[in-house]
C-alpha cells in the first residue's frame, strides 16, 4: 500500500537524497519508507554515470547488487528458521556440521555476531581458484578466539551459507526461495538476475570484469557462486516488504520466541546478523555497493535505502558521511556513534 503522508524527518531524508544526487555524490537512488500506516517510495537520479546508464533514470523495479545485505535478508534469516524448527541450535559447533573446518569452539552464534575470530577478509582472493577458495574458508588462521571480541567477517558468513545448504540439501536459491522470498511475495530478489539486464543498476567500473551490472559486485561471491555473505539482488520493493515482515513480527518468518532473542540478544553493538549500532531497540545492515536497512524496532518503522555508491569508483567516502546523518535523522538523534 501506497501512503500519501509523510513527516518531517521523512521530507528532510527526501531532500538529502536529493541533494546527493545533484551533487552527483550518487548518480540515483531509491529509498523507501515504512510504517503500519503504509509504505511510500522515492527515485532520484539516473542508474550511472557512463554509457547507457546515464540516459536511464531511476525507476521503480530496479535490480540493485545488495551486498552484505545478503547476510540478513537471507542467510540470517534461514538459519533463525533452522533454530525454531531444532534442526540446530544457536550453541551448535560449527565443526558438527562442516566437519572440516578447523575450530571446535566456533558456534553458529559466534557466526551470527561476528564474534567468530574468524578473519574479515580473504587475503589475494582474487588470486584463488573456487577449490582453494572452498579450502581456505575451513582452515583459515584466526585472529582471536572465539567470544573475545567483535570482528566482522565474511568467512563467517559464507561458512554460515554452507552450514545451510548442508542442512538442508539443497542450494541456496532454492531454500531461500522456499523459506523467505515466495513466503514474503518477494518475486524479484534471486542471486540470478531475472529477465533483460536493462533492470539492473551497474556497480563498479574495473579494469578486470569492466563495468559490472547484472554480475555480483563481490569477488568472493562471484568466485564462489551462491554464497551467505553476498551475492543477492532484489528491489527496493522487495526489500521492503522484507522489511514489513520483520517490523510486523510475521510468523511468515519466524516466531516470536526469534524475534524477542533479536532483541534481548546484544554483544558488541550486535545482535544475531544485524547491528545495533544505533541503539539497542534498532535493527541495522548495511551493503558495499550502497545498500541499506535500518528498522526501529519501537515505532515500528523503517528506513531503505539502496544506492550504487561505489560507480563507477568505490572512492566514495562522502556517502558514507551522510548516510549515518541520514539514518540519525530518521531516528531523530542529534548525534550518532557510526
Amino acid at each position: 500500500m501506497m501512503r500519501a503522508w509523510n513527516d518531517n524527518n521523512e521530507t528532510m531524508l527526501d531532500e538529502m537524497a536529493e541533494q546527493l544526487v545533484r551533487d552527483q555524490v550518487i548518480r540515483g537512488a531509491s529509498w523507501g519508507f515504512i510504517s503500519d500506516q503504509g509504505i511510500r517510495f522515492k527515485y532520484s537520479g539516473k542508474q550511472g554515470a557512463v554509457v547507457p546508464y546515464c540516459d536511464r533514470d531511476v525507476e521503480a523495479g530496479l535490480y540493485y547488487d545488495l551486498a552484505s545485505l545478503t547476510k540478513v535478508i537471507g542467510t540470517t534469516t534461514r538459519v533463525l528458521q533452522l533454530v525454531e524448527k531444532g534442526v540446530i541450535s544457536l550453541s551448535t559447533p560449527v565443526k558438527e556440521i562442516l566437519g572440516r573446518f578447523s575450530y571446535g569452539d566456533v558456534t553458529v552464534e559466534h557466526l551470527l555476531l561476528h564474534s567468530s575470530g574468524l578473519p574479515a577478509e580473504i587475503r589475494d582472493k582474487e588470486s584463488w581458484s573456487w577449490e582453494n577458495l572452498l579450502e581456505y574458508l575451513y582452515t583459515t588462521p584466526r585472529e582471536r578466539e572465539a567470544g573475545e571480541g567483535f570482528l566482522y567477517s565474511d568467512v563467517g558468513f559464507i561458512l554460515l551459507g554452507k552450514i545451510i545448504e548442508n542442512l538442508d540439501e539443497t542450494t541456496l536459491e532454492e531454500t531461500f526461495r522456499e523459506n523467505i522470498f515466495n513466503p514474503l511475495g518477494m518475486k524479484d530478489t534471486s542471486y540470478l538476475v531475472q529477465g533483460s539486464r536493462k533492470r539492473c543498476i551497474p556497480t563498479e567500473c574495473t579494469e578486470q570484469r569492466g563495468c559490472i551490472c547484472g554480475e555480483v559486485h563481490d569477488t568472493k561471491a562471484y568466485l564462489l557462486g551462491q554464497c551467505g555473505s553476498a551475492g543477492l539482488f532484489s528491489t527496493l520493493e522487495d526489500v521492503a516488504k522484507f522489511v514489513k515482515a520483520y517490523l510486523e513480527h510475521s510468523e511468515r518468518l519466524f516466531g516470536e520466541e526469534l524475534f524477542e532473542k533479536l532483541c534481548s540478544i546484544v554483544k558488541f553493538e550486535r545482535t544475531l546478523g544485524w547491528s545495533k549500532e544505533y541503539g539497542r531497540d534498532t535493527l541495522y545492515h548495511t551493503g558495499f555497493t550502497g545498500t541499506s536497512v535500518l528498522m526501529d524496532q519501537t515505532s515500528g518503522k523503517g528506513f531503505v535505502l539502496l544506492t550504487n555508491r561505489i560507480h563507477p569508483s568505490r572512492n566514495n567516502e562522502e556517502f558514507l558521511k551522510m548516510r549515518k546523518k541520514m539514518n540519525e535523522v530518521y531516528l531523530n538523534k542529534n548525534s550518532g556513534k557510526k
